[in-house]
């Protein structure tokens, strides 16, 4: 199945000196088709919440967020959250779907681990740390089996 450059054209308003520029890029012409295929639409990155001890916005173990095709979040499968526990979740969403591009596992990352910006007891007042881990649609309906528990 060939990539539908038209239908990213029309969506982005693209003009086709945008487009042409696009395609020809060694780097994002090849990306893009891996970026808006069916593949990454059933790609989910899951951000849970692993530990939380004197949380101020009261997050606590399970929580998490989803975001579809590794970046748009899912309202509906998310749990509230505190700002301050959002600040490193682009960072991993990059990661994520530049390994995914790039032909490798995006749970191969190194670094799968954060936490809030809130320094704990000693400093502040709570501490919460997160995985990120990116799911498919079965492991995502597994994950929400497990919860439902």
């Amino acid at each position: 199945m060939s990539f539908k450059w038209d239908k990213l054209q029309k969506y982005y308003g693209y003009s086709d000196q945008e487009m042409q520029a696009l395609k020809d890029d060694p780097r994002r012409g090849p990306a893009t088709q891996k970026l808006f295929s069916p593949e990454i639409a059933g790609k989910f990155l899951v951000v849970r919440v692993v530990t939380s001890h004197g949380c101020t916005a009261g997050m606590k173990v399970g929580d998490k967020l989803v975001f579809r095709a590794l970046g748009v979040l899912v309202p509906e499968k998310c749990s509230p959250w505190c700002s301050q526990a959002m600040s490193e979740i682009a960072g991993f969403a990059n990661m994520a779907q530049d390994r995914f591009v790039s032909g490798l596992d995006p749970n191969g990352m190194v670094f799968n681990h954060f936490s809030c910006m809130d320094a704990g007891a000693k400093c502040g007042w709570g501490q919460v740390a997160m995985k990120v881990e990116v799911l498919d649609q079965q492991g995502l309906d597994a994950l929400e089996k497990e919860e439902a528990k």
